[in-house]
Order: C-alpha cells, then sequence, then structure tokens
C-alpha cells in the first residue's frame, strides 16, 4: 500500500509540475523531461503492485507463467499503451490547469510592455531520442531584466522577427504573459 501511495504522490508531483511550469521557455525542457520520467516512476510504484494484489486472477496469471515469454511481453504492452494513455490524459489537464493559472495572474496587477520577437526556435527534450518543439520566441523588459518566453507558432505564425508588439504580464510573475 505504501507503494501505491508513493506512486499516486509521484504522479501528482510529475501534474503539479507540469501545470505550474510549462509556461515558462526557460523550464521548458526540464518539465517535459522530469514530468515524463516522474510519471513513468510513480506508475511502476502502482502497476506492478496492484498486479501482485490480483494474482490469482486468471489474466494476470497469464503474465506470470514461467517460460511463456509471449505473455510477459503482452504485458509490457499492455503497461505502456496505459501509461502513454494517462500521460497523454494528464498533460492535457495540466496544460488546462497551466491556462487556468495563467489567467488568474493576468486578471490581477498586469504592467504593459512592449516585446520584440526574435524569430521561431526549437526546443528539445531528450529520453533515447530527441523530441523538438517550435516556439516563436519574443523578448521583453521588467523589473527583474530581459525575459524570452515562448508563444505557439500555429497560433502566431503571423508574428515576423523584429516586430513590436504589446503584451501584458503579471506583477508578481513576469513569466506569465500575453498578447494585448
Amino acid at each position: 500500500m505504501k507503494k501505491i501511495l508513493l506512486g499516486i504522490a509521484l504522479l501528482l508531483v510529475a501534474f503539479l509540475l507540469v501545470a505550474v511550469f510549462i509556461h515558462n521557455l526557460e523550464f521548458w525542457s526540464a518539465v517535459k523531461w522530469w514530468s515524463l520520467n516522474i510519471t513513468t516512476v510513480g506508475f511502476l510504484f502502482i502497476f506492478f503492485p496492484t498486479l501482485k494484489r490480483y494474482e490469482d486472477n486468471g489474466i494476470v496469471k497469464l503474465l506470470f507463467i514461467p517460460g511463456k515469454s509471449y505473455f510477459k511481453i503482452i504485458g509490457v504492452l499492455i503497461f505502456i499503451a496505459i501509461l502513454t494513455l494517462y500521460y497523454s490524459i494528464s498533460q492535457h489537464l495540466a496544460f488546462g490547469l497551466n491556462e487556468k493559472i495563467k489567467g488568474y495572474y493576468l486578471n490581477r496587477k498586469t504592467i504593459e510592455a512592449t516585446a520584440t520577437v526574435l524569430g521561431i526556435t526549437k526546443i528539445s527534450f531528450t529520453l533515447k531520442t530527441s523530441f523538438t518543439q517550435e516556439f516563436m520566441v519574443v523578448e521583453y523588459d521588467t523589473d527583474e531584466g530581459v525575459l524570452r518566453q515562448g508563444l505557439d507558432p500555429k497560433k502566431y505564425g503571423y508574428l515576423r522577427p523584429g516586430q513590436k508588439i504589446l503584451i501584458l504580464y503579471s506583477k508578481g510573475h513576469s513569466s506569465i504573459f500575453k498578447l494585448e
């Protein structure tokens, strides 16, 4: 039971990591990498103790038959499929929560600033292979210094490098911004 609770706690940490930090371009690749790995470990802490608990079940018994490696392969494939489904759903929910958090801070004290569009950049994170995502990078001055943040290039593809745009950023969290 302790392993399952630890697994649930790890899944919650991975979810909150994405929900709180994914909007910040500076942390994007680290958040993606850590959230995927923490989710996988948390899922391992839940999945296998749960299988052990139901080992008398006929379907679960098939996965532990000695010498029947094809059943073990099916078990691994089931684990990967469930993990992938869970990760996709939790990422979608975490992105939604991140949007609500950004909305909360942008409805409070904001500061207007002029941002310069720097262009599209690719940011990668590595598992066994590298995955990249494109961002339209904008740069703006804050009280804390110059910040570079990313926008979705599909949504803001009309912006051109060197273009000046007006943005509003949160006074308390300057990495949270929106185009005006």
